[in-house]
């Protein structure tokens, strides 16, 4: 299994994070990781539009649905913010690795927000710029112009039909702070 994605901002804050995501590499170890928690007392949570979760020992353990792809390099090329390309991977022989997308440390190093280009999962573009603000604000860090620019040219390229439909995810997947509606609603009256 891999850790991957936000968790790892606690590297930079200093803070708990908010949540642990463990992502499976196949449906067996997804359910193995399932029935560990289960074992050792986990209280089953609501679940998520991406991931069952479960309580232990006062942590959020986030198991996402999606158990492709199978690598970890993979998994992260498919995040779409480069501060969260960071994971560990836990093997079958318990031996760990790490591994940090470049455009992790150059978000860092910058301390801007910046995006993984393409965008690969467009369809949630406006929830990517919800995370991206949170970031920043979490952070102290901005979010480029250009990288916010990135998600509404995405945006202005759908149809009206397809911006409905990534403004219907933002609101089952974002928790509608960051002015993201809101600006929606100024640039698309």
């Amino acid at each position: 299994f891999f850790l991957a994605g936000g968790a790892f901002k606690s590297l930079l804050t200093g803070r708990a994070p908010r949540d642990l995501d463990l992502w499976a590499s196949s449906a067996r170890d997804r359910a193995s990781l399932v029935s560990a928690l289960r074992e050792r007392g986990a209280k089953t949570l609501a679940p998520g539009p991406f991931a069952d979760a479960f309580l232990i020992a006062g942590r959020v353990i986030e198991i996402p649905h999606k158990t492709a792809p199978a690598t970890l390099s993979e998994r992260l090329a498919r995040f779409d913010i480069g501060l969260s390309a960071v994971g560990v991977e836990h093997r079958p022989d318990e031996t760990w690795s790490a591994l940090v997308h470049p455009l992790a440390l150059e978000s860092v190093q910058a301390r801007e927000v910046r995006l993984l280009k393409p965008l690969v999962n467009w369809k949630y573009a406006l929830t990517t710029l919800e995370r991206m603000r949170r970031y920043a604000e979490e952070l102290s860090y901005v979010v480029p112009e250009a990288e916010e620019a990135e998600i509404w040219r995405v945006f202005e390229a759908l149809s009206p039909e397809q911006r409905g439909g990534l403004i219907e995810r933002y609101q089952k997947t974002g928790s509608g702070a960051h002015g993201v509606m809101e600006e929606v609603a100024c640039r698309y009256p």
